[in-house]
């Protein structure tokens, strides 16, 4: 097997992968006459649940801070033990205390609609900006009570004590590594039931705190796994309506992120919805981390689908280490941008202007919508779903005379799946018709193109 074990850093990260587990779990076929295209046992791994039945959850160990998963319980119903519960509201007995024991409980948070829906097995309704509070809302997986990992050092979204700037996230870091060796108690289980691991995907918020818990995080897998193949996409929520001094505590903990995992990474990628230059006909809510993690997700999901698709649905389907050697072929590029496209646009990204640009970081659009000049190109993977390319260009590129490659020339790979990104109904919903370059929906969506492209 080929496994990837994914980390999951941030509040907008855990908003992103689970965009991209739901669409994971769209892609299991039930009947014995569908083959799927999907190699599950890259991202997913079994286990038994405590009623001894086999169970299938994703490889992945998800960080966020105190009240970020919602209603999300760590012990979920298939390891719970109903004939070992206890009473969690009655005091022990046998405590050693001999006087009166008082119990503050403090009130859970009441489960989604969404989730109640599911936990019923009755059909979810498509779900609203409104109805999502947390990233566990729209959660379609169940996950192993190892990968959920909550730091109560800090509380989401405090007012008081706000968990947004870079040296606070090394400091959190390594004060947990240093009690726990969180490294070795979270992640090394994971690592440790892959047969052939091809890599490590990690999603980080990079604007915040979690920059530094990253960049210190990978740091010590790199040390554990120096021979590993370490992709990050580093996420960044979008600056519409952010304060002067906001915007800057932001650059400044993006920048000091990426400078730092660039040594630890094979292949960083960051994104960031842009200001301007989003096309017209596609429609993101910047205020919603539900849209744009959406959009987010959308795009990575496309990016490393050849990283699980079976040899048969996809002959010489790139790897992770197949991905990251194609974009630096200097061997020190390690910061690519990715740019998606749907619709008519997604087979011919070749204007700059075309699609949605996620590299956004340090470059502003002008005032008339379109993007600022990129720099060189060094490699580029382009990866398109949903609809075949125009054969006549294949004919013609096939047949066309292909120039000497001079050294310091960019290369091209260019990758094609039937496969289309499922439209769930846990999946955001435009209301134009999207144009982005990318695949990721469970209703079959338009051609996407994800490309990625070191510079």
């Amino acid at each position: 097997m080929r496994e990837i074990v994914t980390l999951q850093l941030g509040h907008l990260s855990n908003y992103t992968a689970t965009h991209f587990w739901n669409a994971q779990e769209a892609y299991f076929t039930y009947s014995q006459d569908q083959e799927s295209s999907v190699d599950h046992d890259v991202h997913w791994r079994p286990g038994v649940a405590a009623d001894g039945s086999d169970t299938f959850l994703p490889r992945t160990v998800i960080y966020d801070l105190k009240g970020g998963f919602g209603s999300l319980r760590k012990i979920n119903a298939l390891y719970e033990d109903e004939s070992a519960a206890v009473q969690p509201d009655v005091p022990s007995s046998s405590s050693v205390w001999p006087g009166r024991s008082v119990l503050h409980k403090q009130q859970p948070l009441e489960v989604s609609a969404y989730q109640l829906s599911l936990d019923d097995g009755r059909q979810p309704g498509r779900l609203s900006k409104s109805a999502v509070r947390y990233w566990s809302d729209f959660s379609r997986v169940y996950y192993h009570p190892k990968s959920l990992v909550q730091l109560y050092d800090f509380e989401l979204n405090s007012s008081i004590h706000p968990f947004e700037r870079y040296p606070m996230g090394v400091e959190l870091f390594q004060t947990l590594d240093k009690e726990f060796d969180i490294v070795d108690r979270d992640f090394r289980p994971f690592v440790e039931e892959c047969d052939r691991m091809q890599g490590i995907q990690a999603l980080a918020t990079l604007d915040d705190a979690w920059g530094g818990f990253a960049a210190k995080y990978l740091d010590e897998l790199r040390d554990e796994y120096p021979k590993s193949c370490i992709w990050l996409w580093g996420l960044q929520s979008p600056l519409v309506d952010v304060t002067r001094e906001k915007r800057q505590l932001r650059l400044t903990n993006t920048a000091q992120a990426i400078a730092e995992v660039r040594s630890s990474a094979s292949m960083v990628v960051p994104l960031m919805m842009p200001e301007r230059g989003v096309p017209s006909n596609t429609h993101v809510d910047s205020a919603s981390p539900w849209h744009v993690s959406a959009t987010f997700a959308t795009a990575i999901e496309t990016a490393n689908l050849g990283s699980r698709m079976t040899e048969k649905a996809m002959p010489h389907a790139p790897s992770m280490w197949d991905m990251a050697e194609g974009l630096n072929m200097g061997g020190s590029q390690t910061l690519a941008g990715l740019r998606l496209g749907v619709g008519a646009v997604a087979g011919t990204l070749d204007d700059d202007n075309d699609g949605v640009d996620l590299f956004s970081f340090g470059r502003l659009a002008s005032l008339t919508g379109k993007q600022t000049k990129r720099g060189r190109l060094f490699g580029e993977v382009n990866m398109l779903r949903g609809s075949q390319p125009d054969q006549a260009n294949v004919a013609e590129e096939d047949t066309r005379q292909p120039p000497r490659r001079l050294i310091g020339d960019p290369v091209t790979q260019k990758f094609h799946s039937s496969l289309k990104f499922p439209i769930l109904d846990s999946f955001r919903t435009s209301t134009r018709r999207a144009r982005t370059s990318l695949r990721s929906r469970s209703k079959p969506y338009s051609p996407l193109l994800s490309r990625l492209a070191l510079m």
